[in-house]
C-alpha cells in the first residue's frame, strides 16, 4: 500500500497538469475567437465598433500577459477609436514599427497629448523620406507612410502645413488610391479651403469601391461647412448607418440639427431613409482608421 502512495500522487498530478494544459488551449482558443470577432466586426459594414470593443477586453483578459495579443489589439483598439485601451499596450511594446509608432502618435493626440502625438508622426514621415532617398524602401511605402502619418496629424489638427505637404505628395503619386485623396481633402478642410476640399473629397468616394463612413463623415463634413446642409445631411446619416457608434458622425448630425429648421431636417431624414439599400460587408479604404485608414 506505501508503494502505491507515490504513484498515486504521481498519476493525480498528471491528471492536473493535463487538465490545466487543457484549460490553457481553451483560453488561447477562446482569445484568438474574440479577437477575430473584433477584427470582422472593425472591418465589416455596417460597424459594430463598442461590440468590437468588448471582445478585445474579453480576449485580452483571458491572456493578459500574450505579447503578440497585445500587439494585434492594439491596432485594433485604436480602429475602435478606444485611446486610452490602446496606449498602454502601445507604451509597453519594444521596437515598435513605423506604423505602430503612428498608431501610438494618433493614440496619443486623442488622449490629449498632442506634442508627443505629433513628433512620432513627424519623425514617421522624416524616416520614411530618408528611406526612400536611400532606396530602402518603395514608393509604395514611403506614400503610405506620408498619408497615413500626414492624416493623423490633419484629423488631430496640428501640423496642419506639414500635415498637408505629406498627404499631398502622397495623392500625387498615387493619385487614384482613394485613401489618400481622402487624406488631401481633410488636410485642406482643417486648412479651411473648403471648396478645394470638398473637390477632393468628392473625388476619393468617387474612387473608393465601398462607401466608406470616414470618408462619408469627411465629406459631410465639408458640405455642412459650405452651406449644402441638405448633401451634409443625407452623407452624414449614411455615415451613421455605416458607423453608428461613431460619436463624432452624431456629433455632426447634432450640429446640422441645431442649424436646419424642423421641416427641412424632416426632409432630409425622410429622404435619407429612402435611398437607404442593404450594406455588404467590405473592407475600408484607410489603412489607419484607420481614423488608422
Amino acid at each position: 500500500m506505501k508503494r502505491l502512495v507515490p504513484l498515486l500522487a504521481f498519476v493525480v498530478a498528471l491528471g492536473l497538469s493535463g487538465c490545466a494544459t487543457v484549460d490553457r488551449m481553451r483560453r488561447d482558443f477562446v482569445a484568438v475567437r474574440y479577437m477575430q470577432q473584433a477584427q470582422d466586426q472593425l472591418m465589416s459594414l455596417p460597424r459594430q465598433t463598442d461590440e468590437a470593443e468588448r471582445a478585445l477586453d474579453r480576449a485580452l483578459a483571458l491572456k493578459p500577459t500574450d505579447e503578440e495579443l497585445q500587439r494585434r489589439a492594439s491596432a485594433l483598439y485604436v480602429m475602435a477609436r478606444a485611446w486610452e485601451k490602446a496606449l498602454p499596450l502601445l507604451q509597453g511594446q519594444e521596437d515598435l514599427s513605423r506604423e505602430e509608432r503612428i498608431l501610438l502618435g494618433q493614440a496619443l493626440m486623442n488622449a490629449g497629448q498632442l506634442e508627443e502625438g505629433a513628433r512620432l508622426c513627424l519623425e514617421a514621415i522624416e524616416e520614411a523620406e530618408q528611406r526612400f532617398e536611400a532606396g530602402q524602401i518603395s514608393r509604395r511605402e514611403w506614400a503610405r507612410t506620408l498619408n497615413d502619418a500626414g492624416y493623423v496629424l490633419a484629423d488631430a489638427n496640428v501640423e496642419l502645413r506639414r500635415a498637408h505637404d505629406a498627404v499631398r505628395r502622397a495623392a500625387e503619386a498615387y493619385p487614384q488610391e482613394a485613401a489618400f485623396v481622402d487624406s488631401l481633402g481633410w488636410a485642406l478642410l482643417r486648412l479651411g479651403k473648403r471648396r478645394d476640399a470638398a473637390f477632393y473629397l468628392e473625388r476619393a468616394r468617387r474612387l473608393s469601391p465601398v462607401e466608406d463612413p470616414e470618408l462619408l463623415y469627411h465629406v459631410g463634413v465639408a458640405y455642412s461647412r459650405l452651406g449644402r446642409y441638405r448633401d451634409a445631411g443625407l452623407t452624414l446619416r449614411k455615415a451613421a448607418r455605416l458607423d453608428p457608434d461613431r460619436e463624432e458622425i452624431r456629433e455632426e448630425l447634432e450640429r446640422l440639427g441645431r442649424i436646419l429648421p424642423p421641416p427641412q431636417l424632416a426632409a432630409v431624414s425622410q429622404a435619407s431613409r429612402a435611398q437607404s439599400q442593404p450594406i455588404t460587408p467590405a473592407l475600408s479604404p484607410r489603412p489607419i482608421s484607420t481614423g488608422v485608414y
